[in-house]
């Protein structure tokens, strides 16, 4: 059987994708809406979800707004794994 080592990178973005999910439950956001509210499909969201760095800086911006994620808390997850 095969080993698989998981990028460097790959803890930190399974920390920023938490902090989405988890903002989105807590605010009562559904995916549809946020995903209408980034202006990209629903499908497009769950991507996002399993490869975060495929999510465009504007993209970024709106889940910040509308998920109500202050800028400091997502750096916090990307570069220190913090939730």
């Amino acid at each position: 059987m095969a080993k698989v080592t998981l990028g460097k990178w790959a803890h930190k973005n399974e920390s920023f994708t938490r902090k989405i999910r988890a903002s989105r439950i807590e605010e009562g956001v559904g995916i549809d809406i946020l995903a209408k509210k980034a202006g990209i499909e629903r499908s497009t969201y769950f991507s996002h979800v399993r490869d975060p760095e495929r999510i465009t800086l504007r993209e970024l911006r709106v889940y910040c707004n509308v998920l109500k994620i202050p800028a400091e808390s997502l750096i916090s997850a990307v570069y220190e794994g913090g939730d």
